[in-house]
């Protein structure tokens, strides 16, 4: 079996995200924003403004109109090469400016649903532009609108705006903060070892991670020999960063190895992280039918917390009413049934993490609560003695033929918490955005 790594697949993903509806929008006089999506963020392609397609992506900027005039909003373009992989400034397998500095069709754009403002009165122009369009955004479960502007500005000045997320090496460690988190992993590993989030008093919490914990468990077809691939046996490298003001992108590489069978393979994914949270897509290549090697196949992804997260409320599909985390086990925990999403909230704040199959994953495998509350049984390497794991057993439920799977988990962070805040993270998969875009005429242009 070998993971093969998927170059477009961020964008694959990301882009289900977004329903866009190109030339949908007609001029019309100021209207006021009505806008309740907070944790949305917002990606289009080139192809989709065609009217800026060769615009120097250093000259595109992107704003908001309000009462005193236009506001720029952060922004960012991610360029794409034309196998579909992103091209990162600093890689050093592939030539960094292999793509180009002009903005092309597969070029990814994208900004924060929350930024969006009122519509302009028209007409509507940006100083020194020499091209435009107008993007309306629409939320379908209530018809909110709010409206972005972007305009090609050859020379202009980049303005300034927030940066929501940023990356940084530090004491051998990789970590990404924002304002509401801050996560990071040793140089080397796959998983991360390192989690604070913004409690409700609006400080930091401390690390709150003993590590996340990904594997597979099998049973070799005749013999019935157990297979356990455990994170400890995986290796990464990170081949590229990419560091906006909206999001960071990194290129990760991980060797797999299967130790009992002496094979090796790699995976890679496009880790993809904003302000308010990360998304970790991934696609697998099965060149065979596993149920021809191993009698079950059990995958698990959960995080290993800390003490300091004693007493706070685990959540999940499954088990809505929740359970207390306090270092005994739970006998009436939901186990078997399907779960999409769980929670964790308490004095420290709160996250959601969402595990999204694709729709041919979602009919073989089955998403079942993985809770592990042994506080006295340590798994090292663990700078927190014990065990309090909450996450995901996923379950082969048929046999999973040869193909090409995709699935991606979302963790999200939101402030200030709440149990609503579970639905405006499924929302952003299940009731995306509307995004209408129309091309903006000069006022030279006007007769």
């Amino acid at each position: 079996m070998k993971f093969q790594p998927h170059p477009t697949i961020s964008s694959l993903l990301v882009l289900a995200s977004i329903v866009a509806l190109a030339g949908a929008l007609s001029p019309a006089a100021a209207q006021t924003r009505r806008w309740n999506r907070q944790e949305d963020f917002v990606l289009f392609t080139g192809d989709q403004v065609p009217t800026l397609l060769g615009a120097e992506v250093r000259d595109l900027h992107l704003y908001t109109c309000g009462r005193a005039g236009f506001r720029a909003i952060p922004f960012q373009v991610d360029k794409r090469d034309q196998e579909g992989r992103y091209v990162f400034p600093n890689e050093k397998i592939r030539d960094p400016l292999r793509d180009g500095t002009r903005l092309d069709a597969n070029d990814e754009l994208v900004f924060m649903a929350k930024d969006g403002g009122e519509a302009c009165p028209e007409p509507v122009w940006a100083e020194a532009a020499t091209r435009g369009v107008a993007m309306e955004l629409r939320d379908p479960l209530d018809d909110g609108r709010a409206w972005v502007y972007l305009f090609d500005q050859p020379g202009a000045e980049p303005p300034q705006t927030e940066d929501y997320v940023r990356h940084r090496i530090e004491n051998n460690k990789e970590l990404i903060s924002s304002d509401q988190y801050e996560i990071g992993q040793q140089l080397g590993v796959t998983y991360y070892d390192w989690l604070r989030i913004r409690k409700p008093d609006g400080s930091f919490s401390p690390d709150l991670l003993n590590r996340t914990k990904v594997g597979l468990r099998a049973r070799l077809l005749n013999v019935g020999i157990p297979i356990n691939v455990p994170e400890k046996d995986m290796k990464s490298v990170t081949l590229g960063v990419i560091d906006g003001p909206v999001r960071v992108i990194r290129d990760e590489v991980d060797l797999v190895k299967i130790k009992a069978l002496g094979l090796d393979w790699e995976t890679e994914a496009f880790y993809t992280y904003y302000g308010n949270g990360h998304i970790s897509p991934m696609e697998a290549n099965v060149p065979v039918n596993l149920h021809k090697l191993f009698l079950d196949i059990n995958f698990y992804w959960a995080m290993d917390l800390n003490e300091s997260l004693l007493g706070a409320i685990f959540r999940n599909q499954a088990n809505p009413r929740g359970v207390t985390l306090d270092g005994q086990a739970h006998a009436n925990l939901d186990t078997k049934s399907d779960t999409s999403y769980l929670t964790v909230s308490g004095p420290q704040g709160g996250m959601v993490d969402a595990l999204v199959l694709d729709q041919t994953l979602s009919q073989l495998l089955v998403r079942t609560t993985l809770v592990r509350e042994e506080l006295a049984n340590p798994d090292s390497p663990d700078e927190h003695p014990g065990q309090l794991l909450v996450g995901y057993w996923v379950k082969s439920s048929s046999h999973m033929p040869k193909g090409v799977y995709h699935w991606q988990l979302y963790h999200y962070y939101p402030y200030p918490f709440s149990e609503g805040k579970v639905q405006e993270v499924l929302n952003m998969v299940e009731k995306p955005l509307q995004l209408s875009i129309r091309p903006l005429a000069s006022p030279e242009a006007a007769p």
